[in-house]
């Protein structure tokens, strides 16, 4: 069961959302913004219980918080009586619901209010719908707010019928006698307030539709839940649940893994939005008008990021392919079409008010990669013909931008690419662009080849080549090792080392030494920091740690050190940083994963306590990255890689997606032996390139495919590779000594914390010595886990045994006082292996 909870509700952020309606606010009480977009449609809602001639707001008290996939639940415990909470939204229509029940001896009159302005989407003014109408309906039980044409629409009614109620131009109400009065404004808005009373074991709905399509549809979609609102909670319930049955699913030792996964899939596709008269596709973050862009201004009003966004989408886009929603990509490529502009390009932002602009580079790149990876794990060559005039326009387009003939495209006088502003921008190619462009390419080749363009192939493939070439060797720094940000409209380089070269690596344009060299760096202090990766390190003179793009933590960032990482033998560092942007969940906005957090301190420094991509970086880098998971479903084939930290005895996965079929993996294994097991629901074979990662050391001795003895190629000391075809089950049995490893170290930091400063930056056998490199701050001391069943560490040097437990030794790891900030040291581990 997905749920997670808090003792006391804090001001900390909370959404419940649908693909038609938004729900946000503070734990604490209340309802701060409803969103039917393309609207604003309630705000400042409040929940009091009248007491003479006063309210008590529940807001000011802290109940208990429980958060699940369907809804948030808050219980107010008030003298002797209880008052229970639910808020759900439905999935499909423009519809929430608030819940109430109340546990007490005497009954209760239970007060709400509420404000509407029908706000439109930015860039609209607060004013742009003109008059605001609004009326009780005794009929339906409900307030009518409405726009002057009478196409915006809400209305907020009840199952109950109101003691007493009142609607107006009101910013706030006052009770004399006994009775509620409203107190005028000038502001463009209503208010509205309603009393009910409530008895011993009753309970209450309060039901908010809202739309763009008119009085008589809004007030269609009310009547149908209002007789059985308990519909919009069940719907919600049966959809999350439904979802997880039908995505890619993993299963560990690691209850917070097992956990922070299911919750970043859900809150993935909490993004899913669908704007009447726009189209359906995500948007990339929520939050309410009161963060980012001034809050209240009349103009730039917004909830959040909560409008479509090119790179966004594409990028969260990948993760969603990932765990098998083909759908929703299908629908992504199709909004992307829509609005492509006529030379081609892609869109950077399109708001669910219909404005949009195309002041970015990387879109578009990022769209052709996208539309290939679709290819890959569908094998819709249909899709892919029917929409190849789009995907040619967009990879003409990018051709066009390379102005000086350098084969690369560009950021002057096209867009930014990743950085939007700050002390890195200077690009006329940004590495980052660069890499999106090579990977377009590829996959531009790839296409042209399933849908029979041989010419095509052919030249997006040379290209290819030669753009990977010049990444490898003009971009890359011989004295720093390190690939440069950008080239600049000089032709000169900034070689400032920064995470956004993570992405070349990612998109396998880089020698594996160079590769390498990236991600080694990636592991220190001066990147990583307790909770994440910042854009560039901490020792840079640009540094920032509240800089968006000059030393700010995005789970972003992370998840594309880790992808980097899984790449290119890191695995250990990868799945740290996995859970740096995983263990979030935990902390602010209950169940989800901010968008940007501050380089220096474990805090938010976002716009946005929920994003697209921070949800997606979980799932992205342990599917491709820890499951080393590739589909290709034209040629009915994946290639599975795991790399798993070394002391889990099981895993599985359940779903993986190729085309039409699934297939479901299991790892078991029992002292010497690991049983994978492979089932497919595929009506014909399909082949598994399957090569597992065992710890250093590890001696192979046999293996067996459904009891048949089989040759392992064995390409070092810790992995094997097996090739078996796959129809309906088959399992693979290896015989082997264990090997030895670190595990991953994974921190847990606290709101506010700064980082203690252990990493982990390589490990290494030699014989009979175990080394592992390690960095920290001067003066601490530290803790580290070694896996090691099948023999004794007889030794430790610069380092000391605190424990074992079975297989696993905790070694304490101290650091002098120096006047540098970082010290790196080898830990060299003596071991004897047990006698066979």
């Amino acid at each position: 069961e997905v749920k997670i909870a808090r003792e006391k509700g804090t001001n900390n952020f909370w959404n419940v959302a649908g693909q038609r309606i938004l729900v946000m606010g503070k734990e604490n009480g209340g309802v701060d913004e409803i969103w039917a977009h393309p609207f604003m449609a309630l705000r400042d809602y409040e929940v009091g219980i009248e007491e003479k001639d006063s309210v008590r707001w529940l807001k000011n008290l802290s109940p208990q918080i429980e958060v699940r996939p369907e809804s948030f639940v808050r219980v107010y415990n008030i003298d002797s009586k209880k008052l229970k909470e639910i808020v759900t939204a439905s999935i499909s229509k423009p519809i929430a619901v608030l819940h109430y029940e109340y546990d007490g001896a005497d009954p209760i009159k239970l007060v709400i209010k509420f404000k509407s302005n029908l706000r439109y989407m930015w860039p609209y003014s607060e004013k742009v719908l003109g008059s605001i109408n609004y009326n009780w309906s005794g009929k339906l039980n409900a307030f009518i707010v409405k726009d002057e044409s009478g196409d915006f629409v809400t209305l907020i009614g009840a199952n109950k019928k109101p003691d007493e109620k009142i609607i107006g131009q009101y910013e706030s109400f006052h009770k004399t006698n006994n009775t509620f009065y409203g107190d005028r404004t000038e502001k463009f808005q209503v208010g509205g307030l309603a009393s009910f009373k409530i008895g011993a074991l009753e309970n209450l709905d309060i039901i908010i539709a809202a739309s763009n399509e008119g009085l008589a549809q809004t007030v269609k979609e009310y009547s149908n839940v209002i007789l059985t609102p308990g519909k919009v909670f069940n719907e919600a319930s049966n959809y999350a649940n439904e979802f997880f049955r039908n995505s890619l699913m993993i299963t560990t030792p690691d209850k917070n893994f097992n956990e922070g996964y299911r919750w970043a899939l859900i809150g993935a596709d909490r993004f899913f939005v669908n704007t009447p008269g726009v189209g359906k596709s995500l948007v990339a973050g929520y939050s309410t008008t009161a963060s980012g862009w001034d809050g209240e201004h009349k103009v730039n009003g917004r909830p959040g990021y909560g409008w479509y966004f090119g790179r966004d989408g594409c990028w969260s886009g990948f993760a969603l392919l990932d765990y098998g929603d083909y759908e929703k990509v299908k629908s992504i490529l199709e909004f992307f079409n829509k609005y492509q502009d006529l030379s081609g390009k892609i869109f950077h932002e399109l708001t669910t008010s219909g404005a949009v602009h195309y002041d970015a580079s990387d879109s578009t790149p990022l769209y052709i990669i996208l539309a290939g990876k679709y290819l890959h794990h569908t094998g819709d060559v249909k899709f892919i013909k029917q929409n190849w005039l789009h995907i040619k326009k967009a990879i003409d387009y990018c051709f066009s931008t390379d102005t000086d003939g350098d084969h690369l495209i560009e950021n002057t006088n096209v867009g930014h690419g990743w950085v939007e502003g700050g002390g890195l921008y200077t690009a006329h190619t940004e590495v980052y662009l660069a890499a999106c462009w090579a990977s377009a390419l590829r996959e531009a080749s790839y296409m042209a080849e399933q849908i029979g363009l041989s010419a095509e192939r052919r030249t997006y493939s040379d290209e290819f080549e030669r753009v990977k070439k010049i990444i490898n060797t003009d971009y890359w720094d011989k004295e720093k090792d390190f690939l440069s940000f950008s080239k600049l409209k000089d032709g000169k380089f900034n070689s400032e080392k920064t995470v956004l070269a993570a992405v070349p690596v990612y998109f396998n344009m880089l020698d594996s030494t160079k590769a390498k060299k990236i991600v080694d760096a990636y592991a220190e202090n001066y990147f990583s920091s307790d909770w994440g990766v910042r854009i560039l390190r901490e020792d840079s003179p640009i540094f920032n740690p509240r800089g968006y793009h000059t030393g700010s933590v995005w789970p972003l960032f992370t998840g594309w050190a880790a992808l980097a990482e899984f790449k290119n033998e890191n695995y250990v560092q990868g799945y740290s940083h996995i859970m740096n942007n995983l263990m979030v969940y935990k902390n602010w906005q209950l169940g989800f994963v901010e968008e940007v957090l501050n380089g220096a301190e474990y805090k938010p420094g976002g716009v946005c306590p929920h994003q697209a991509w921070s949800e997606t970086m979980v799932l992205q880098p342990a599917i491709e990255g820890m499951l080393g998971l590739e589909v290709d479903a034209a040629n009915n084939k994946i290639k599975f890689s795991p790399r798993l930290p070394a002391d889990w005895d099981f895993i599985k996965v359940e779903r993986i997606r190729i085309g039409d079929a699934f297939v479901n993996f299991e790892m078991k294994r029992i002292d010497e032996k690991c049983f994978y097991n492979f089932i497919t629901t595929s009506s014909y074979p399909i082949q598994v390139d399957f090569s597992p990662l065992f710890p250093l050391g590890t001696e192979f001795q046999k293996a067996r495919i459904d009891g048949k003895t089989r040759t392992m190629k064995q390409s070092n000391n810790r992995t094997i590779k097996v090739s078996l075809s796959l129809y309906k089950s088959s399992q693979l049995e290896i015989t082997f000594n264990r090997g030895i490893s670190v595990l991953p170290n994974v921190t847990e930091p606290k709101p506010n914390d700064i980082s203690k400063g252990f990493r982990i930056l390589s490990d290494m056998l030699e014989g009979n010595i175990y080394s592992i490199k390690v960095q920290g701050i001067n003066g601490s001391s530290n803790e580290m886990k070694v896996y090691f069943p099948d023999g004794k560490i007889t030794s430790v040097e610069n380092g000391k045994i605190i424990s074992s437990n079975k297989s696993i030794y905790l070694i304490a790891v101290d650091f002098k006082k120096s006047s540098s900030k970082y010290l790196s040291k080898t830990i060299n581990i003596k071991i004897a292996r047990r006698s066979n």
